[in-house]
């Protein structure tokens, strides 16, 4: 793609100063984070849509779960590999690169003639989201001002924890209109519009950045780690739906002397002078290994809430698909309001707002055990408000204060790594989360259907979640209450 001349600069990570910050940064904002809605929106949109889709393509249910499964896999073993290849080669470019091919892999969804077909469409989603998604974090590290990262990542937190609500909404609503009779395919078309326009605004107002210690791509590495992350996210995300089979234990067993492997390897590419894919001095800062932490504790019981929740309301109240998806307007309401508002309560409370979220949320599952136990198969949307208002009030308090906190100290040329292993730990988070606490739920819940047991079901799963937050919780309380002042000593 053609690069229009007044933005081929390359900006050093260095050049963007609280004295001369880029002109065009909030616009430069709203461009990235809507490829990131995008890439995040495709991860939630298709689980209402299987029962059209396993019936238009005459799906098996091994086909059905290979048409979910294969784009979370592809996309979370490349992230790394995604940052890593914005700090060589541009991350405007590889930003611009990934929806372009993100949107033609949506129009070949859009007309799959087969499950087949599907997959592979999926798989090609996959990839191009890893490309575009690790971008966004890196553009937004090196283009604002340290005074400004806070709000900028606020917005991003924002637009993460909406994915989750409207891509349940969205795919109901538009596979129960059947827009022009095509069924679930429009799940799919609707990116084609939004993914053109997000390529041409990101030429005008997207400035170019790079990496000068990034020189090439850490082949090795990606190979090493690639097959790593296979071991751990396959299994995980297939595992359950399997029966938990022999190869799926064998397969995150080896995930452990592999991931040694990998670490040896990187080790060595920098004792070389190279450029490894990882940069392992990003652990030794003690805020972004005790912040990835609490992280996996945080969207592991995250991921987990909506599967378990939409579940026990379409599976065990009788909820339908859109139904069930607009029940959590309560819930995108509160996250909305409270993430936005966090940005400016923040500078006050610093990382102590995660804090209080994580006592938001703990209160919002306690609350909805306590109500569902009481009204039982009489239990209403309305009844529910409250308690997704409060769950997710605490939500937006946590995600995007946490984000920021992470990568609050990290320095511009180590952006897209400390991205990339961002964003792999929180998509290897959430098929965790929804593996393990899936099979607590599922185990717990047995053969019987009754709605007693439904909520018997939920009470033990999300006694998870709810410990899951207190350790996140405890982590937190691990973190400087200002991290960026603390360093700053």
């Amino acid at each position: 793609m053609k690069v229009s001349s007044s933005w081929t600069t390359v900006i050093s990570p260095l050049s963007v100063s609280a004295d001369t910050p880029d002109p065009g940064r909030w616009a430069s904002l709203a461009v990235v984070l809507t490829g990131a809605f995008l890439a995040a929106l495709d991860f939630f949109i298709v689980n209402v849509s299987i029962p059209a889709i396993r019936t238009s393509l005459k799906a098996t249910f091994a086909e059905v779960q290979l048409i979910i499964a294969s784009y979370g896999l592809t996309y979370a073993v490349l992230l790394i590999s995604g940052g890593r290849l914005g700090d060589i080669y541009g991350r405007r470019k590889m930003f611009v690169w990934g929806v372009v091919s993100f949107t033609a892999a949506s129009l070949l969804c859009g007309v799959a003639p087969s499950p087949i077909f599907l997959i592979a469409a999926r798989a090609l989603q996959g990839v191009s989201g890893a490309l575009l998604f690790p971008q966004v974090l890196s553009i937004i590290q090196v283009t604002f001002p340290l005074r400004e990262r806070a709000t900028a990542f606020g917005f991003f937190g924002t637009v993460i924890g909406l994915s989750s609500f409207a891509g349940n909404a969205i795919g109901g609503v538009l596979v129960s209109a059947d827009v022009w009779h095509l069924s679930w395919r429009p799940i799919f078309l609707i990116n084609l519009p939004i993914g053109l326009l997000t390529v041409i605004l990101a030429e005008r107002f997207v400035k170019e950045s790079s990496s000068p210690k990034a020189r090439r791509l850490d082949l090795g590495g990606v190979a090493i780690l690639t097959f790593a992350l296979s071991l751990l996210l396959y299994p995980l995300i297939q595992g359950r739906e399997s029966g938990w089979p022999a190869w799926a234990f064998i397969c995150l067993i080896a995930f452990v002397p592999v991931m040694i492997m990998f670490v040896r390897y990187e080790r060595q590419v920098t004792a070389r002078g190279g450029s490894p894919l990882v940069e392992l001095s990003l652990f030794h800062n003690r805020v972004f290994v005790t912040g990835l932490c609490s992280g996996v504790c945080f969207f592991s019981g995250a991921a987990a809430f909506f599967l378990i929740s939409t579940i026990f309301l379409q599976n065990g109240l009788g909820f339908s698909a859109r139904h069930a998806g607009l029940t959590f307007l309560w819930f995108a309401i509160a996250f909305l309001s409270s993430s936005l508002a966090s940005v400016r309560v923040q500078p006050k409370l610093g990382s102590r707002i995660i804090n209080l979220g994580v006592l938001f949320m703990i209160s919002g599952l306690v609350g909805l055990l306590w109500i569902s136990s009481l009204r039982g198969a009489a239990l209403t949307s309305l009844n529910l408000a409250p308690i997704l208002l409060v769950y997710g009030t605490g939500q937006g308090f946590v995600m995007p204060t946490l984000i920021n906190t992470i990568l609050m100290n990290i320095k511009g040329h180590d952006a897209g790594s400390a991205s990339g292993v961002l964003t792999t730990v929180q998509q290897a988070s959430f098929a965790t989360g929804v593996a393990v606490i899936g099979t607590v739920f599922f185990s717990a819940l047995g053969q019987i259907s009754t709605v007693e047991a439904f909520v018997r079901a939920l009470r033990i799963a999300f006694s998870v979640n709810i410990g899951l937050l207190l350790i996140t919780f405890t982590l937190v309380l691990q973190i400087p209450r200002f991290p960026a002042k603390e360093q700053s000593r």
